[in-house]
């Protein structure tokens, strides 16, 4: 009976003490949500520890006191102590918009204790689950809020490792979505939170994505670029020559993809439609000259604008060139495989075709006698051997050039000889599109680089270049 009776005293006396412990540790939380009193809740909590010093409940509790006091005490400018008070009140949508302060480059190292109060980890956990499944919008969301995270100190040791090449599929999709958010807080978040191998596997999954170009993958493309080239700015990890590479060749594309649709637009409504049809083989030589994972957008957009030259021309006649015919049916004789080729033969022979010379179409009907016609044929004919004598000293002309500039040699040490710099450029980047791992088309952009005056640029090829040597570089194909 008496150790009955022992027991539930015992029990009452736990009951009451429990009730009285949580009303204390209850007190000490709602103390210290508020910066006036927070002293106070460090007095309180030090009693509930020594009372209880095993109570890992109590213990978190000291912690976030802890924490607070010396966040606050760390604070100094007036955006600081505000970003103090948000942590104090673990008002933390409060916290990441007063972060976002342009006044606030870096905070003092105490404000890293800043992860003892608000689960920062699982919000940056939470944002790569989005991106995991594909939920580009509230991605978008997090790292809207998250990105000003970067002026926490050692922020990158706080948060947890994530598969951050999925990081990469956020970038490509959502930067159309919202790319006002992808600035230069944006790129330092980046920057401090992913390990250059991290950085360097975003510039190659971006070289290997746009391999094979559409053009809404090249516009996108170039706005991806554009921020990974910021993100480079703030990294150790240094963006890939390669990307930068194709961000000069895709502007290229871009600019005539452009050019040939607003021709094609123009060319719905003109009545005069001789200077659409000397674009032609200005649109083809320069679709030759990209490589080949670039032409077939731009062939098709010179497919559609050939299609309505033609059906223009089987309505009205136009005034052209002997010259411009005679080069439309050189470049469709030259490249048979070229899907437009046909088309562009097909051009050259309309029946609507009028020569600048005075000659007429074979399918017009002239009002004239006998004797004007006899003459008309002899001057024809003198005018016919004047002309085969010019294309022939033409044909010789082109031949010899064709010739001169197969060599690449020789073509390189005329544009030095003229100071062609930028011709001089772009026969170096063509040949590192083709051989981009070849040290040797490196070793020379690097000294032309050097030769203008380009000393950043130099370094960098030169560094590349030893570094292919040293890869075992030296095997590929002479430099010709």
């Amino acid at each position: 009976m008496k150790k009955t009776s022992f027991l539930l005293a015992l029990t009452l006396l736990l009951v009451i003490f429990s009730n009285i412990f949580a009303t204390s540790l209850e007190e000490v939380v709602k103390l210290s949500k508020n910066p006036s009193t927070l002293y106070e809740a460090r007095e309180k909590v030090i009693g509930l520890v020594l009372a209880n010093p095993s109570s890992s409940t109590i213990l978190k509790v000291a912690n976030e006191v802890y924490s607070k006091i010396k966040i606050l005490e760390s604070a100094h400018s007036t955006s600081q102590i505000k970003v103090a008070r948000t942590i104090i009140e673990e008002n933390k949508d409060a916290f990441y918009s007063s972060l976002a302060s342009s006044k606030i480059s870096v905070l003092p190292k105490d404000f890293s204790l800043v992860f003892n109060i608000f689960d920062i980890a699982q919000d940056y956990s939470n944002f790569f689950s989005h991106i995991n499944e594909g939920d580009y919008v509230d991605a978008l969301r997090y790292f809207k809020k998250m990105k000003y995270l970067y002026k926490i100190p050692s922020l990158s040791t706080f948060l947890p490792k994530e598969d951050t090449s999925s990081f990469w599929s956020f970038l490509a999709q959502a930067i159309t979505l919202q790319p006002d958010v992808f600035d230069e807080d944006g790129a330092k978040f980046i920057a401090t939170t992913l390990t250059p191998y991290d950085i360097r596997t975003l510039y190659m999954k971006t070289y290997v994505w746009l391999s094979g170009l559409s053009i809404e993958q090249a516009q996108q493309g170039l706005s991806v670029v554009e921020f990974e080239n910021l993100i480079s700015s703030f990294s150790n990890a240094k963006m890939d020559p390669n990307l930068l590479q194709w961000k000069y060749m895709t502007s290229k594309y871009l600019s005539l993809y452009t050019s040939i649709s607003n021709a094609t637009r123009q060319l719905s409504t003109a009545k005069k439609m001789k200077m659409y049809f000397e674009y032609v083989p200005t649109f083809f030589r320069a679709i030759r000259d990209f490589p080949l994972q670039y032409r077939k957008s731009l062939s098709q957009e010179l497919s559609v604008y050939v299609d309505l030259l033609i059906q223009k021309l089987g309505t009205s006649k136009v005034n052209v060139s002997r010259s411009t015919v005679s080069d439309i049916r050189k470049l469709a004789t030259k490249y048979p495989n070229d899907p437009n080729s046909p088309k562009l033969m097909a051009l050259t022979l309309n029946s609507n075709l009028i020569y600048n010379s005075g000659e007429k179409n074979k399918n017009d009907v002239f009002n004239v006698n006998k004797s004007q016609a006899t003459s008309t044929a002899k001057n024809e004919k003198g005018r016919e051997i004047e002309i085969e004598r010019s294309y022939y000293y033409l044909l010789i002309g082109m031949g010899f050039l064709a010739f001169f500039f197969s060599i690449p040699r020789l073509r390189l040490s005329l544009y030095r000889i003229l100071n062609l710099k930028g011709m001089e450029m772009n026969f170096y980047m063509r040949r590192l599109s083709k051989s981009p791992e070849d040290f040797r088309w490196h070793l020379k952009l690097a000294n032309f680089y050097e030769k203008i005056g380009k000393f950043e640029e130099a370094q960098r090829e030169y560094n590349l270049a030893m570094k292919l040597m040293s890869m075992g570089g030296n095997d590929y194909e002479d430099s010709k």
